[in-house]
């Protein structure tokens, strides 16, 4: 099973996705936490890029996001799960779509290449108005990274919302209101999943 999470920044995606990985630990599941950018070479290389080290065109950037995550898919991701575990993914294709388009990149390229991917099982989009979002992150005390400012981060909740409404006849993902308590989020995850991991247990 692959789970990802996605959002705007500030949204709480790793907070759940370490909540999710716990609790799925503590039930004897074997699972592969990981993000992107990925730990890999690329992935430090748009690290750099994301805290203003260095800069970018838009499209070089998402193509570079997406070159991240053929290495992250085939090394990483691919072999988790044929080893059996259950791998929980913060931020995936949906992010190189949303945040791409905020910067105007055309989506329909976005979408095609993201289309060459693996398709995650389920996708929980942690839906946070953009003032929330900025309040959250400014409260971290670090530096403000690429993407975090309100303008790019409405467009983000924009397109992400239009990916999950587009995902409604195949129910491979939901929003879920960032605002709420992790407590109450997390119980929310747990009721979706739930069936999920029954139907994966009983075919395995």
């Amino acid at each position: 099973m692959f789970i990802v999470f996605e959002g705007p920044d500030g949204s709480g995606t790793s907070t759940q996705a370490n909540a999710l990985e716990k609790r799925l630990k503590n039930s004897g599941l074997k699972v592969f936490r990981t993000a992107e950018p990925s730990n890999g070479i690329l992935g430090k290389m748009l690290r750099d890029v994301l805290q203003k080290k260095h800069s970018l065109s838009p499209k070089a950037f998402q193509l570079l996001f997406f070159a991240d995550r053929e290495e992250h898919v085939q090394k990483e991701i691919i072999p988790a799960l044929e080893k059996g575990e259950i791998v929980i993914c913060e931020r995936f294709n949906w992010s190189s779509i949303a945040f791409g388009g905020s910067e105007a990149v055309d989506q329909k390229l976005l979408e095609n290449i993201a289309s060459s991917f693996i398709e995650p099982s389920h996708t929980f989009f942690m839906n946070l108005e953009p003032e929330e979002s900025m309040k959250r992150i400014e409260n971290r005390g670090e530096e403000i990274e690429h993407f975090e400012i309100p303008e790019k981060l409405k467009i983000v909740k924009k397109i992400m919302t239009e990916l999950t409404e587009r995902c409604a006849f195949t129910k491979k993902a939901t929003q879920l209101d960032a605002s709420l308590s992790i407590e109450k989020i997390s119980s929310q995850i747990d009721m979706i999943l739930a069936p999920m991991l029954f139907a994966e247990k009983f075919e395995g």
